[in-house]
C-alpha cells in the first residue's frame, strides 16, 4: 500500500512540475509544441514548429511533403509528374510496392523512410525521381517528428499513382 501512495504522490509532483515548466514557458514567450505539431508543420510547410525553415537541395522554401503529396498523404502530381502514397501504412506494406516501371521495392522502416527523405534512397537502395527533394536541413528530431506524423495521415484505402518514381 505504501509502494501505491508514494506513487500517486509522485504522480502529482509529476504534474505540478510539468504545470509549473509550461507556465514558466508561456511566461518567456515560448509555448510547448508536441511532435506530432512539429511534424505536421513540416509536412504541411516546410517549417518547423518553432519557425524555422527546412532547407532542400531544391531550394524551396516555404513548402512542404502536402505540395506534391497531399494533405492526407495518399499522393499527387506536381510538375506533371506523380507524386506517391506516403503514408506511413503504405510505405511499411509488408508487401513491398511495385512501380509501374517494374521495380520493386521492399518495406519501407523507419531508417528507410529517414533515408529516403534526407538522401532520396528508397528501401530497395534505388535513388528516388530527382523531382523529390532531398530534405538536408532536417535535425533528428525533426526527422522523427515528421515520421510519427506520417503515421498518422490517412490510413484508408491508400492511392498509387501511375508511372509514380517517387517513394
Amino acid at each position: 500500500m505504501e509502494r501505491w501512495r508514494n506513487l500517486v504522490v509522485g504522480s502529482g509532483f509529476l504534474t505540478s512540475l510539468i504545470l509549473a515548466a509550461g507556465s514558466a514557458l508561456e511566461a518567456s514567450g515560448l509555448t510547448f509544441v508536441s511532435h506530432l505539431d512539429n511534424g505536421r508543420r513540416i509536412y504541411m510547410s516546410g517549417v518547423t514548429a518553432q519557425g524555422q525553415v527546412i532547407q532542400n537541395s531544391h531550394g524551396m522554401e516555404g513548402v512542404g511533403c502536402a505540395m506534391c503529396h497531399d494533405p492526407n498523404g495518399t499522393g499527387g502530381s506536381m510538375h506533371g509528374i506523380a507524386a506517391p502514397n506516403i503514408t506511413f501504412a503504405f510505405l511499411t506494406d509488408p508487401q513491398g510496392y511495385e512501380h509501374p516501371t517494374g521495380r520493386k521495392r521492399p518495406a519501407y522502416n523507419e531508417e528507410t523512410i529517414k533515408a529516403a527523405i534526407v538522401a532520396g534512397i528508397d528501401a530497395g537502395g534505388n535513388r528516388l525521381h530527382p523531382e523529390m527533394p532531398r530534405w538536408t536541413g532536417l535535425t533528428a528530431k525533426d526527422v522523427d517528428d515528421l515520421i510519427g506524423f506520417l503515421k498518422t495521415l490517412n490510413t484508408t484505402r491508400p492511392r498509387t499513382y501511375e508511372g509514380s518514381h517517387g517513394l
